[in-house]
């Protein structure tokens, strides 16, 4: 016993401990050569086609509500809000509220004052399983078009003085609409504030028949996105977020502002 406490002893002493510093050096490099695999990316890309078929994205659940969003998205999701650590969010496109719950539940760690939540339409059962059942404390909703100029003056008050915003974009998917919601919720962001526009792989995949919808190639987020670019020198494509991901449905979907 005394040799084998002995060898381990030996180990420990001639292993070398990376840095974290140089540990996450490597990551970004390790992130970026992910990218650049075409072998890679077309493996993902096929896997991600064969398994919307079966409404992959739909499956997973925070909190016990339903997220609408790939496990890579979320991850990606929850590394934005802790780097940027926004007093408010404000998420446009509701629907069973898991991407808010998903919000709140980092908003102690976050330090997020608000969470705003936009849709069109919002289930009785779904406000009373959000607000009775899980208590929660941060969360508003508002119901209405996300695009009138009515709610969007109620968001804006809700804004308040707070600087540090992240805006997520999941509500109808159409390239006009988006366009239309980009344009709009980008003026309440400020220098390094991100606006995540949902659902870009809709122009990278075939047109999905099995959910009847009205948008598809040529007609969607990404589309909206590559207008907005053009006319607006304020913002860019954060792409280095999309490197360490395989199945994510926001490719060239993390928008932030620059100046």
């Amino acid at each position: 016993m005394q040799n084998l406490k002995k060898i381990m002893d030996n180990k420990k002493k001639k292993r070398k401990i990376i840095s974290f510093k140089k540990f996450n050096k490597n990551r970004n490099k390790w992130s970026f050569n992910l990218y650049k695999d075409k072998k890679v990316s077309k493996l993902s890309k096929e896997l991600y086609i064969s398994a919307d078929k079966h409404n992959f994205c739909y499956l997973y659940n925070w909190l016990g509500e339903p997220m609408l969003q790939t496990p890579d998205d979320v991850l990606t999701i929850q590394e934005l809000l802790f780097k940027t650590k926004p007093d408010i969010v404000i998420e446009v496109g509701v629907a069973w509220a898991g991407t808010l719950l998903l919000y709140e539940s980092l908003a102690n760690y976050t330090k997020t004052k608000k969470i705003i939540g936009v849709d069109i339409f919002i289930p009785d059962d779904l406000k009373k399983r959000i607000f009775l059942k899980k208590k929660t404390k941060k969360i508003k909703l508002i119901i209405g078009d996300s695009t009138s100029d009515l709610i969007f003056k109620k968001i804006k008050k809700l804004c308040g003085n707070y600087k540090n915003i992240l805006i997520h974009l999941d509500s109808d998917h159409t390239k006009d609409h988006v366009l239309k919601e980009i344009k709009l919720y980008s003026k309440l962001l400020k220098k390094n504030n991100y606006l995540i526009v949902g659902d870009t792989i809709i122009e990278d995949i075939p047109k999905q028949l099995h959910r009847k919808r009205d948008w598809e190639k040529g007609n969607n987020p990404k589309n909206a996105i590559n207008q907005f670019i053009k006319s607006n020198k304020n913002f860019v494509i954060d792409k280095s977020i999309n490197h360490k991901q395989l199945l994510t449905n926001n490719p060239k979907g993390y928008l932030k502002k620059i100046k």
